[in-house]
């Protein structure tokens, strides 16, 4: 089918012409000033109103969110320290960093083009403005345009957080000069529009020519998969092992494995080549690179817009017109799977957590998301090994796999506050649905319980199992690992559900307003603190153990251990306390979840109700 464009000059020539009169779209400077406006509006009224109802969680996040930059300039720093003084060549030093911070930058510029095409798909063509958006008589480039700006504003800050704290210590580190610092901002904010203009042009394109085709989408997403595992597995095998690391041998073995990210057409060598160009006082590459970078930003820019003015109305009304391949009633193997996995359930129990997996598999930004986090895990765990010495591995891994396990487990708490906390407030539209079943309304916060436990348990127990089996713990390392897990993982999906269905938000539709909001600040809060305890009961008595037995430390750590009866008691009877400690808040945060939910006076209506009014939908004439 083929959609006619129109235009100012369709409607001229066209035969309400007359009474329509003549008129033409705003310029785009126009455009750009009022959707300028309304965005600067919208933001103030976010702020004020932010800083007024949650100024405790802004706080919080604030706080937080410093400790962590803090931390990773600390860190950073020390490890720039280390190469300094570790390695005895000035030119293979700079070398060395050079390689750091093209890889770092390219692995960033890839993950933002990746996480900038799901964003940009998202709102571009499943937002709920944008069907309003293109009633307006405004150009179809704006709305794109409006769309990628949220999409670089949210991008900007994001890799400036992470990005800020490695340029910054190593200008420190080096005692750059004091026009270094003010390239920063500007070099960092060129960089992101690159690889987030690459991410709308490639949603634009599958929007073209696979809107509905999800079977194609996931032949080559399979094949794109299976083709980059074998090309990093051979990588990493090709990767020397750390037999003899830290030796110039091994560290120009390393290099040579990274020489690709040396190429010298990728924005990521532009931007890495011209920060240690002007941190070395050499103020005119500096500033060479930035306008090399500034140049292909606005370029891309530009074609990015120019290619959404012509086609992006047409993609859209593919996308929401064209036939799709849905097989109505035939289920699928995953919804088989699930039925046979959860056999001790009631039967309405299981239809609802079968009704939330098939709602969390449409959701591509959701799973998408989850599936690129888990990857760079597994990516990780694989290569740890290779990255220590054997005349020290078992220190290294006393200490890293009690930092893998909590580091896990603390981000299972961000995972179950963003994507478990809101599950009962996203109810809202469907509540009087839920509310007519002949089923108990605790049904339903069991029902969520299940399906968090079946989206967090295993994978969680995985992934600690491939970082334990990569760095070859005993095998009571390993069970003390997989038993804090569980109860890691049963507290925080109880904790979620629980105070899910104590503060619900059913007139908010977007999840990350849920999550942000006062019972999710609350959740984050109190999952971390169970964390704490949990790691701290179940997870720290076994490697404080193998302190005390092993002789073989790393020469720059020391283990100053008071041995006291308390450190007995709590070496022999941690696990134990653990566990009394999961069933206390599990049972707890249920129960008040439950109670609330179950008194909740929540009118269930229908939508003849809403719509027409009491005495229609029971009947009655008006």
């Amino acid at each position: 089918m083929k959609y006619e464009r129109l235009s100012s000059e369709t409607i001229k020539d066209g035969p309400a012409a007359d009474s329509i009169g003549s008129w033409e779209l705003p310029s785009p400077g126009e455009e750009a000033r009022i959707f300028g406006a309304v965005k600067r509006q919208a933001a103030r009224t976010v702020v004020l109103q932010t800083l007024s109802r949650a100024w405790f969680r802004v706080w919080l996040v604030v706080g937080l969110g410093s400790l962590l930059w803090l931390g990773l300039f600390a860190l950073f720093r020390e490890g720039f320290h280390f190469l300094i003084f570790a390695i005895p060549y000035t030119d293979l030093v700079q070398q060395t960093i050079h390689y750091i911070f093209g890889t770092f930058f390219l692995t960033l510029g890839l993950m933002l083009i990746l996480s900038s095409a799901i964003m940009l798909h998202g709102s571009l063509f499943r937002g709920r403005d944008t069907q309003f958006l293109l009633t307006l008589p405004v150009h179809p480039e704006r709305i794109f345009l409006d769309k990628y700006m949220d999409a670089v504003f949210l991008s900007s800050w994001a890799f400036v957080l992470l990005g800020s704290p490695l340029l910054l210590a190593y200008a420190v580190e080096v005692r750059a000069p004091w026009y270094h610092y003010w390239l920063l901002l500007p070099y960092l904010v060129s960089f992101v529009y690159i690889p987030t203009a690459i991410g709308g042009l490639v949603s634009l394109l599958v929007a073209m020519f696979f809107p509905r085709s999800k079977t194609l989408l996931w032949t080559v997403g399979i094949i794109a998969g299976v083709l980059g595992a074998v090309a990093v597995g051979r990588w990493v095998l090709s990767l020397p092992h750390a037999t003899n690391a830290f030796s110039l041998e091994w560290l120009q073995r390393t290099l040579d494995r990274l020489s690709i990210t040396q190429f010298r057409f990728l924005p990521s060598w532009w931007l890495s080549s011209g920060l240690l160009a002007s941190a070395d006082r050499n103020w005119q590459d500096g500033v060479l690179f930035l306008s090399v970078l500034l140049a292909n930003a606005l370029f891309l820019n530009y074609v990015i817009g120019r290619f959404a003015g012509a086609f992006y109305r047409e993609a859209y009304w593919r996308v929401a017109s064209g036939p799709g391949n849905r097989k109505v009633g035939r289920r699928s193997w995953i919804d088989a799977l699930i039925l046979h996995l959860l056999p001790g359930l009631s039967d309405p129990v299981r239809q609802l957590v079968l009704k939330d997996v098939r709602l969390f598999r449409r959701d591509p930004v959701q799973w998408t998301q989850i599936l690129i986090f888990i990857g760079l895990l597994v990516f990780y765990f694989v290569n740890i090994r290779r990255l220590y010495d054997e005349q020290f591995f078992v220190a290294w891994v006393n200490i890293i796999s009690f930092l893998n396990l909590a580091v896990i487990v603390l981000l299972l708490s961000t995972f179950t506050t963003r994507f478990i906390f809101p599950l009962i407030s996203l109810e809202g539209p469907r509540f009087w649905v839920l509310g007519l079943m002949p089923i108990p309304r605790s049904t339903i916060v069991w029902s969520k319980l299940w399906f968090a436990l079946s989206l967090c348990l295993v994978p969680t127990c995985a992934l600690v199992a491939i970082s334990d089996l990569m760095l070859g713990v005993a095998p009571a390392v390993h069970l003390h690992h997989q038993y804090a897990t569980v109860l890691a993982a049963v507290g925080l999906c109880s904790i979620a559900v629980g105070l899910g269905a104590r503060f619900p938000m059913f007139k908010v539709a977007s999840p990350t307003q849920i999550a942000a909001g006062f019972g999710g600040t609350v959740n984050l809060i109190l999952s971390t603190a169970y964390n704490v305890v949990i790691i701290g009961l179940a997870g720290l008595p076994i490697h404080v153990r193998g302190i005390l037995e092993n002789t073989i430390l790393l020469p720059t750590v020391t283990a100053n251990v008071p041995i006291n009866r308390f450190t007995e008691t709590w070496l022999a009877t941690g696990p134990a306390w653990a566990a009394v400690v999961a069933v206390f808040a599990t049972s707890i945060c249920l129960a008040l979840g439950l109670r609330f939910f179950m008194q909740l006076e929540e009118p269930i209506v229908s939508p003849a109700t809403r719509i027409f009014g009491n005495r229609v939908a029971d009947g009655r004439d008006s």
